[in-house]
């Protein structure tokens, strides 16, 4: 047997497991100068500790008058994961060679040649071999690197899942957690983002005189991007005055803000809203509008659904103009009346056939529903449009909120 030894550059490296003295002189000489290096090894035993202990590239075993270790030994090597990939060539004589090829095929080698051996066919079906054999741990360092890369990539999933989850607590955190006790005046409200953030926010906040703001607000987008700017937005309104301050003055006061802040990004982000301050004790409310769907107010002594402001009143979204007079309207309310203010995810939804839910269609549910309070009212619409949207993703957040009058 030839002692293992270093691989020459560039070479590959072929064991040749025979006795028989021709087909070695014809494997080496037709092998060598096509810079291959040949080891030889006279039994299986031999030939798998050479295999074990050398770099070898393909494997001609001589299985003319042999038993069952040719075999075996292409069975051990298919069972080691370091030797698997290594193309076998079972040697055959003439005579028996279609039996002892299918045995050899069987246990595992590639090919088969018969003795005396041809050089072209050694040629032929080494090189074509170790082309797959190239491939092969071509394909399987590849599958390496991906299984890598995909739990590199399952590892920042968690991580981002992880991160996505906190911000959506963090998220909660900034909606109203209880609502401001004002005269003849409840409220109720449902916020559901499309993704695990949104980028509709809501804002109750109490006033003197039994009186309220209702801030509420819709982001150009949604996501992360949406929920940055949502947080933005909101510690901006938090920094403005609402006392002594009417619907329209509030509203202009925090466009000039978020478009001063927004800077260069504006009007790219933008955000649609509306302003309303709701008075217990009069029954009344005062509203400015700047981009955002109207509101509805729902009358059960009128039974009827009406915008609580005119198109005519609508100004742009916040951000599209450092300086805008909000138009406001003023309007009576009457007892059992609900304000609903709603972002558009609720009625931009489609179908299974492409169709929009739409605000009219809204419109005639809550009128077919109008005598419900404001949280089964909310909760029929929520059913309704999941109805409709059937298995389609809701593309946008949704945010509801309702004042009713006592």
């Amino acid at each position: 047997m030839s002692k293992p030894r270093k691989k020459n550059n560039g070479a590959r490296r072929v064991l040749a497991v025979t006795r028989n003295e021709e087909d070695a002189r014809v494997i080496q000489s037709t092998l060598e100068p096509e810079t291959f290096e040949i080891l030889h090894a006279d039994n299986c035993d031999e030939a798998y500790e050479t295999v074990k202990n050398s770099n070898i590239d393909l494997l001609m075993i001589d299985v003319t008058g042999a038993k069952d270790e040719p075999e075996t030994l292409c069975s051990m090597l298919h069972n080691r994961s370091d030797t698997a990939s290594i193309p076998i060539i079972a040697i055959t004589s003439p005579e028996d060679s279609r039996e002892k090829g299918r045995a050899a095929l069987e246990a595992g080698a590639d090919d088969f040649l018969s003795s005396p051996l041809q050089p072209p066919a050694i040629l032929v079906r080494t090189r074509m071999l170790l082309r797959l054999k190239d491939l092969h741990e071509d394909i399987s360092k590849r599958n390496i690197e991906l299984e890598f890369l995909n739990q590199e990539l399952v590892s920042r999933n968690r991580e981002l899942e992880q991160s996505l989850e906190m911000a959506r607590r963090l998220q909660q955190t900034l909606l109203p957690q209880q609502y401001p006790k004002v005269k003849n005046v409840s409220f109720y409200h449902i916020y559901t983002p499309a993704d695990t953030i949104g980028g509709d926010i809501f804002q109750i906040v109490p006033l003197s005189g039994n009186r309220a703001a209702v801030f509420l607000s819709d982001i150009s987008g949604h996501g992360v991007r949406a929920a940055l700017v949502m947080s933005i937005l909101k510690t901006v309104f938090e920094h403005v005055y609402l006392e002594d301050k009417n619907a329209s003055q509030i509203l202009s006061d925090l466009n000039s803000r978020f478009q001063n802040i927004m800077g260069p990004l504006s009007p790219h982000i933008y955000a649609t809203a509306f302003l309303m301050i709701i008075d217990g004790k009069n029954r009344s409310m005062t509203m400015a509008s700047a981009g955002h769907v109207c509101p509805f107010v729902v009358s059960k002594q009128n039974m009827s659904c009406t915008e609580a402001i005119s198109i005519d009143h609508v100004g742009p979204a916040l951000g599209f103009f450092s300086h805008h007079e909000y138009q406001q309207q003023e309007r009576k309310l009457e007892r059992g009346d609900i304000v609903l203010g709603f972002t558009d995810g609720i009625f931009e939804i489609l179908n299974e056939d492409s169709e929009i839910y739409g605000l009219e269609r809204l419109r005639n549910l809550i009128e077919r529903y109008i005598h419900l309070v404001p949280r089964d009212l909310i909760e029929r619409i929520l059913r309704d449009t999941d109805a409709f949207r059937r298995n389609r993703k809701r593309p946008d957040d949704v945010c509801m909120v309702a004042a009713e009058m006592h």
